[in-house]
């Protein structure tokens, strides 16, 4: 059974002197030190208290966030205001039902905000700006998650090795790693007839401490138990109906159902940028084996006119993949993919010529090796 909520304690004299023990660590160890709006005593302490205080395993995790962020283009002070207007994020949102709620449904007993989740958005941003309006005793900002499972084909969980059952590998080890210590609970709402495979399933990916916050409703009414009528939205028993539209009442953007003619196709990128299936420009295109926990890193240097790098790869197992220059400073973030139906393909641009760019793939795993096919081009 989940474990019964408790609010999260504030910082103990302990905990204080660990803040400071990781503040300096990380500014010393970042190129550029602890951006402004992570660098918090409470965002710190969150990652104290989600890795067990491992400043180790802290510093990797939290340089590789920062990095991927600002590759990413998602350090800007509003970006809860422009990520869905963000042109790589646009063109996928008539296809997934976001939550729009944003942290208007707050819960000051709970110190945490409402977060509807038929597919993702990450709130750590609504997170830093809540802490940093209220009095320093309260202790973290959280969010309580309602997952609607409703719309779960069970079918597409029962192989280990579909696409689905790898999306939520991916999504947990974001969670984990990047995210530690947001989620106050995760209610399950509308689950499953076999509820107990979709669990089994869950296990694999998340710690113990994190199963713990899930709790499984099967009488949408058993959620005010825990929550007032107000704080929830009517779809699940409660009372909020929102009225920010175009959203759904429970504060949801309205997805459109995906067809054929819509799914991604190997080259679109290209195509989109007007160039011909691509050739290598620098190396010929080759099946590389990359050993069970090893790296390889690829590097190319610009050509004197061109400013744009494109890439296009498959592997036979999942792989964290990057792009940094010689600095080591991300130039995309460091995610882990696979690539199950199409390439992964992606292109830079705006970059210098004459410079070397590195493109390094990550094996994860430890028992098989990997055989990656890829090619990277440059244009002008």
């Amino acid at each position: 059974m989940p474990a019964k909520f408790q609010s999260p304690s504030p910082a103990s004299i302990h905990e204080c002197a660990l803040i400071e023990q990781l503040r300096n660590k990380l500014t010393d160890e970042l190129p550029d030190g602890i951006p402004n709006d992570l660098n918090t005593d409470l965002n710190l302490l969150r990652w104290i208290r989600g890795f067990d205080a491992n400043f180790d395993k802290i510093t990797k995790n939290f340089y590789t966030y920062v990095e991927s962020r600002r590759a990413a283009g998602f350090d800007v002070s509003d970006l809860p205001e422009k990520f869905f207007d963000l042109p790589h994020i646009k063109r996928f949102l008539p296809y997934i039902a976001a939550s729009r709620l944003n942290d208007r449904l707050w819960l000051d007993e709970r110190n945490a905000f409402l977060f509807v989740e038929r597919a993702w958005c990450q709130p750590k941003e609504l997170i830093l700006r809540r802490e940093k309006k209220q009095n320093a005793t309260k202790g973290l900002v959280q969010f309580i998650v309602f997952f609607d499972a409703a719309t779960l084909n069970l079918i597409d969980y029962l192989n280990p090795m579909s696409a689905q059952i790898k999306f939520w590998q991916v999504r947990s080890e974001l969670w984990q790693n990047w995210y530690p210590e947001m989620v106050q609970k995760i209610y399950l709402v509308n689950p499953p007839r076999f509820i107990s495979t979709l669990w089994k399933v869950v296990g694999i990916f998340l710690k113990k401490e994190n199963l713990e916050l899930i709790e499984i409703i099967g009488n949408q009414k058993d959620l005010q138990n825990d929550l007032p009528a107000w704080f929830i939205p009517r779809e699940f028993a409660g009372e909020f109906v929102n009225d920010v539209q175009p959203y759904d009442e429970t504060g949801v953007s309205i997805r459109r159902k995906i067809v054929p003619d819509d799914y991604i196709k190997s080259h679109d990128l290209c195509q989109s940028k007007g160039i011909d299936q691509p050739k290598p420009r620098q190396k010929k295109e080759e099946l590389q084996e990359i050993s069970a926990g090893a790296v390889f890193v690829e590097s190319i240097i610009l050509p004197d006119d061109h400013t744009k790098l494109f890439w296009n790869f498959t592997c036979s197992t999942d792989v964290e993949f990057t792009i940094y220059n010689k600095k080591k400073r991300f130039l995309y973030p460091r995610l882990h993919l696979f690539t199950l139906k199409v390439p992964e393909e992606g292109i830079l641009e705006n970059l210098t010529p004459n410079s070397e760019y590195f493109f390094e793939f990550r094996v994860n795993t430890g028992y098989f090796n990997a055989r990656l096919d890829y090619s990277i081009y440059s244009a002008l």
